[in-house]
């Protein structure tokens, strides 16, 4: 199956964005988890997709595009920017070696927005990327976004990929499959058009 260039668009939903953003970076602090940029990046990018994938509908409707480390949302650096100009959030304090950039929330994200559904697509994400570091996320995301391999660098990826595997076919398919080419393989061109 081949993953389309350019998929479904959606409106953009920046409240929820930002209150996703909000949200993922209080929860990481209340837990003792580093939510920097790459793994926020991530969390944003599975929960919009698999929301897409389960319900026909991304939480947010961030469009997100192929970088280096992975998918991330065009939206991020500048709704980053609202908050931390609005207040909303800070940068948290780091020793001067350590790369991580922290968002610390200044209130409690505001939930209301979301539908049940939402919220706990939400939290079963946070829950699967919870071991990764920033590192560990990107590689996830490499695995298993088929629209993130086939993309240029900056280009879109389309929801719509979510429902393309990365898994390899299982061996029984393997050898279906080999099954099948060789019997019709071997048939004569002329008997094989006869049968449609």
């Amino acid at each position: 199956m081949e993953v389309p260039k350019q998929g479904k668009k959606f409106n953009f939903q920046s409240r929820k964005f930002k209150e996703l953003i909000l949200y993922f970076s209080q929860r990481g602090l209340d837990e003792g988890l580093v939510i920097g940029s790459t793994k926020l990046n991530k969390l944003l990018f599975f929960t919009d997709f698999e929301a897409y994938g389960r319900l026909g509908q991304p939480v947010t409707g961030a469009e997100y595009q192929r970088l280096q480390w992975g998918p991330a949302p065009r939206q991020l650096p500048w709704i980053r920017d609202d908050l931390l100009a609005d207040g909303e959030v800070t940068w948290k304090a780091k020793p001067e070696n350590e790369w991580d950039d922290v968002l610390v929330p200044r209130s409690k994200p505001d939930l209301s927005a979301f539908s049940k559904d939402e919220l706990s697509i939400a939290n079963e994400v946070f829950e699967e990327m919870r071991p990764y570091n920033a590192t560990a996320a990107s590689d996830l995301s490499h695995e298993r976004s088929a629209g993130w391999r086939v993309q240029g660098d900056r280009e879109t990826i389309p929801y719509e990929s979510v429902f393309v595997s990365t898994e390899p076919p299982p061996a029984e398919a393997i050898s279906l499959g080999r099954k099948l080419m060789d019997f019709y393989g071997r048939r004569p061109r002329s008997a094989a058009v006869s049968d449609s």
